[in-house]
């Protein structure tokens, strides 16, 4: 059985040995709509491997497989189940529905993979009157979920799905506190009932019927307002099977809903079931646990640096222990608010009464999307405290996860605010701390996620409410580490492997695929009747929306005049357009006709 506290010793390390599960892609040619530069990426392989040759010899069917995730950065979610569907000899494709220019490395990570799958680039996308009603209506429903007396606290998220999702015709609905759980439930099937008159998208059906997956596996389906939506509705008038799968610890309370049921939906652990369950109202048999997948490779990696040459590269002045402090998102802690609050952090610790705590280095990882407020050093004058790397970084990128890795192998503790990092740290066997601010309020406490990590819910982290007592916790913590790793060890036991520490979540991800592919598949759904009944009702909602919107402007009447104008200046230039075409068609037309038919006519005369 895998144990944490094998690797647990924050002391000297032996020589790094090299990664005995780690296989690495070829790069190949660029595709047409890929332009950015070619890097190899690990990607982890667990569970069997002979795929190809093991379905001959039992006669099993190959299956066909189709990931469709929001952008290529989810790769880094998924790189280990689709290395281990190739390994069993599936055929995988992958789509998504955007590109993102600040998040380059999962492009770069499927050009690096492309040859052994096939990349399909984007989904076919609705830019039709439909597509703006159906994003004001999900956008609604993902709104309608912080009613939930569960969500009271979660003022930060809300905030954000209001300013990203909600129209501002219906922005009224934010004076509503909260509605008991029943209500939520009624208020939610019925968006869910109405968001059904959307028309399915005809070119995501031909897309779908086109490549004939056996199975089609969406992640995230939360996002604001989500298109992914259409890509589930396509699969089920072309009977497809789909299942969702969840991306992250935090997807299924810190953002959307569903809004739509898929065949399947595939979780971390019994947590996240509950989530489904509870606030997705997806059906128990409908939902299995499979472990997190994206752990898997921090369970076999090993440091690629000895201590000393890992202090050299980062810039910590010497071979003392060291904390680690590792960043947050933007949405959790604004980078300037961060760095503020780090600079108070090393401050406590420089005055602290214990001398080792004064004396410690420290090694700030800023989040490789948030680390703008970091340059210029804001660490500069601080002896035995660095942040690196100092730049953004792909944390895809095969040098970046190593330093990932090491920075937190040769640490003593973590510590950080709200950040996956934290479950990473504890699946390495070290320590983890957080302290509660006021400025992250609303993205701590406020958060559904964050409770699951506390201690005294079952988590890893030793969560401190002021200074002192974070740092007597540190103090007390580091003086004896024994106690630390059977915490980190019981935690990742539930929340990262449910089905036992020495079964990695990737192997079990995949049977359940399998399993779902092996089953009857659905019949293809024709529209129902009553969905054209209920689309007067959808335009209507609509058009109420922008009424809201308009009377809330400023100045509605100047607004409407400009916009009058706008469109009379689009409508005639479009109009001209088409009349100079027709008039040049026309005349080439004419030109035609006069040099084939009337010239050889004239001729004969």
């Amino acid at each position: 059985m895998y144990r944490l506290g094998e690797r647990t010793a924050w002391k000297q390390p032996g020589p790094p040995a090299p990664s005995p599960a780690t296989c690495l892609f070829r790069s190949i040619s660029t595709a047409s709509h890929i332009d950015v530069s070619a890097r190899g990426y690990p990607l982890p392989c667990f569970g069997r491997t002979g795929g190809a040759s093991r379905l001959r010899a039992s006669g099993e069917r190959a299956m066909k497989v189709l990931f469709v995730w929001d952008s290529a950065e989810y790769l880094r979610f998924f790189d280990s189940v689709v290395e281990e569907c190739l390994a069993r000899g599936h055929e995988v494709a992958i789509a998504y529905n955007k590109t993102n220019i600040k998040k380059l490395g999962g492009l770069r990570g499927l050009r690096a993979i492309e040859g052994r799958v096939r990349v399909l680039g984007l989904v076919p996308r609705n830019k039709r009157m439909w597509r703006r009603i159906a994003y004001g209506l999900r956008g609604t429903m993902d709104f309608v979920r912080y009613f939930h007396p569960r969500f009271t606290v979660a003022t930060a998220a809300r905030a954000r799905m209001k300013r990203k999702a909600l129209p501002a015709g219906y922005r009224w609905l934010d004076r509503i506190p909260r509605l008991p759980p029943a209500a939520v439930r009624v208020l939610e099937r019925l968006l869910a009932t109405v968001e059904r008159a959307i028309p399915v998208h005809q070119p995501i059906v031909a897309f779908l019927q086109r490549e004939g997956p056996d199975v089609m596996l969406v992640s995230p389906l939360v996002d604001c307002g989500s298109d992914q939506v259409d890509t589930i509705k396509a699969a089920r008038a072309c009977g497809v099977r789909t299942a969702v799968c969840v991306a992250s610890w935090d997807n299924l309370t810190n953002k959307g809903v569903f809004r739509i049921e898929p065949d399947l939906v595939v979780v971390w652990n019994d947590a996240q079931k509950r989530e489904a369950q509870d606030y997705h109202y997806v059906p128990a048999h409908k939902i299995t646990t499979t472990g997190a997948q994206l752990f898997d490779k921090w369970f076999v990696t090993q440091a690629t640096r000895d201590r000393t040459a890992f202090c050299a590269r980062v810039g910590l002045p010497d071979t003392r222990p060291f904390l680690l402090f590792t960043g947050s998102s933007g949405f959790i802690s604004e980078s300037r608010a961060e760095v503020a609050f780090v600079l108070r952090w090393i401050e406590s610790l420089r005055s602290s009464g214990d001398p080792m705590l004064r004396s410690i280095n420290v090694l700030v990882r800023p989040h490789p999307y948030n680390c703008h407020s970091w340059d210029p050093d804001p660490l500069a004058g601080i002896p035995g405290a660095v942040f690196f790397p100092r730049t953004n970084y792909d944390p895809m990128d095969e040098v970046n996860r190593a330093d990932f890795f090491d920075s937190i192998y040769h640490s003593t503790a973590v510590v950080g605010i709200n950040t996956s990092a934290m479950i990473e740290a504890a699946i390495i066997g070290r320590p983890v701390f957080s302290l509660l601010a006021e400025e992250f309020a609303g993205t701590q406490q406020g958060l559904v996620h964050f409770h699951y990590l506390a201690l005294e819910n079952g988590g890893c982290v030793r969560v401190a409410s002021v200074i002192d007592d974070h740092v007597r916790q540190l103090s007390e913590c580091l003086g004896d580490l024994a106690e630390a790793r059977a915490e980190t060890e019981r935690f990742i036991a539930h929340f990262v492997r449910p089905h036992g520490l020495d079964r990695p979540a990737t192997p079990i991800f995949v049977d359940s695929v399998e399993r779902l592919a092996a089953a009857a598949a659905p019949a293809p759904q024709a529209t129902p009747v009553t969905t054209y009944l209920l689309r007067p009702v959808v335009l209507g909602g609509a058009l109420i929306g922008m009424i809201g919107a308009w009377v809330q402007r400023p100045h509605p009447v100047r607004w409407l005049l400009r916009r009058s104008r706008k469109m009379t200046r689009r409508t005639t230039k479009r109009v001209g357009r088409t009349a100079r075409l027709t008039a040049h068609r026309g005349a080439k037309q004419a030109k035609q006709w006069r040099e084939i038919v009337l010239r050889p006519l004239r001729a004969r005369r």
